[in-house]
């Protein structure tokens, strides 16, 4: 009896620490096939109450991934390199087109409308999360 317990609490605690950090709508920009880069978006929720830091993103699409942000100087747009992403205590932080995005540079082969890509979002708090996102013309 004290097994199956400490199997029951072992996992309850597990699926609460892992619903901290939830991930709602990834998808991947589809580009044409000669297009070197494109960009991962999602809407990324924390329910803890610490800030939650996205440190990085891996995944064998790309060459290089980075977080960026879309800045506005003088009349040009940029996007800027983000070393870290907080998500402050019990908000939500939406990567989106125009904003904050994470960027996959170097793509290793043409992206197809439809198909589900994998990446593994590595958080200084949750630790890593694997997250399936489908190419999408938006």
């Amino acid at each position: 009896m004290r097994k199956i317990l400490l199997v029951l609490l072992t996992g309850f605690l597990f699926n609460v620490f892992a619903q901290e950090v939830i991930i709602k709508d990834p998808w991947v920009r589809a580009v044409p096939p000669t297009a070197k880069n494109s960009a991962l978006f999602m809407v990324i929720e924390n329910n803890s109450d610490k800030t939650e830091v996205l440190k990085s993103v891996k995944t064998d699409i790309s060459k290089m991934v980075m977080i960026h942000k879309t800045v506005k100087q003088g009349d040009i747009m940029k996007m800027v390199h983000v070393h870290e992403l907080q998500i402050p205590p019990h908000s939500k932080v939406e990567l989106k087109p125009g904003g904050l995005h994470i960027m996959l540079m170097g793509l290793k082969r043409p992206l197809k409308v439809g198909e589900i890509l994998e990446f593994k979002l590595v958080f200084k708090n949750a630790g890593e999360i694997t997250v399936e996102a489908p190419v999408k013309m938006k």
